[in-house]
């Protein structure tokens, strides 16, 4: 919470306490107040919950760029189905996966990628337990057109582990341009469009010329639905 936002919720929770206290017979515990201060700081989280999800990862980008440490990656992500969005760091690299979790924050919410791409999540609802996309990988980062199987594993509405077999067609788009901190990167646009048994998706990776995604729309699962991640730096 900002000093000013500190400010308002304090002033409001003050002006409950004076006019409870204009009544002479009325007196206020401790207890009392403080309720009324964690009700008041519940009420102003509530509302800044409600706030559009760009400008919220916006407002946080700004923020981690500036007191990050320099050399921390950073980068945005959104899961609208489970109404999160912020700004994350990497907390662990093994390999060619990478952990990820919010920055700023102690939230136990993680999700970790391969080369760039989702293959699991964890505390995210009803989690991407695994997933092996290396052929789809391989030819994304190669910015190469192909077919290549896909397979995730993840959590239904019971909490049992399903497995979804997809065939994906990945194929090339635009040349766009991806804004990082350091500046304008240029990229090409990879689609992979996704055929299983009873789905069917399209993701979108946008792919520097070294081969590293620095932006992508990823499909995670019926419940968790698309993800949107792009590299801050």
């Amino acid at each position: 919470m900002t000093l000013r936002r500190c400010i308002t919720c304090f002033a409001f929770v003050s002006a409950m306490i004076l006019s409870a206290c204009s009544n002479e017979e009325q007196k206020l515990s401790p207890k009392t107040v403080k309720d009324l201060i964690t009700s008041s700081i519940e009420d102003r989280r509530k509302q800044d919950e409600r706030i559009d999800p760009d400008i919220l990862i916006q407002a946080q980008s700004i923020n981690a760029l500036e007191f990050a440490e320099p050399d921390l990656p950073l980068a945005s992500v959104r899961f609208d189905s489970a109404g999160i969005a912020s700004v994350v760091r990497r907390i662990e690299t093994n390999g060619q996966h990478t952990v990820w979790a919010a920055w700023g924050t102690d939230d136990r919410k993680s999700f970790v990628t391969k080369n760039g791409v989702i293959v699991a999540t964890r505390g995210l609802f009803k989690d991407l337990m695994s997933a092996e996309a290396d052929d789809v990988i391989g030819l994304v980062q190669r910015r190469e057109e192909g077919v290549a199987p896909y397979m995730q594993r993840y959590l239904d509405g019971d909490f049992q582990i399903i497995e979804a077999k997809s065939t994906c067609t990945v194929s090339r788009g635009y040349e766009k341009t991806v804004s990082l901190a350091t500046g304008p990167v240029p990229a090409l646009q990879m689609f992979s469009s996704c055929v299983s048994a009873n789905r069917q998706f399209v993701d979108l990776y946008l792919v520097g010329p070294s081969g590293r995604i620095l932006e992508m729309r990823q499909w995670v699962g019926p419940l968790l639905g698309f993800a949107y991640m792009k590299h801050l730096r």
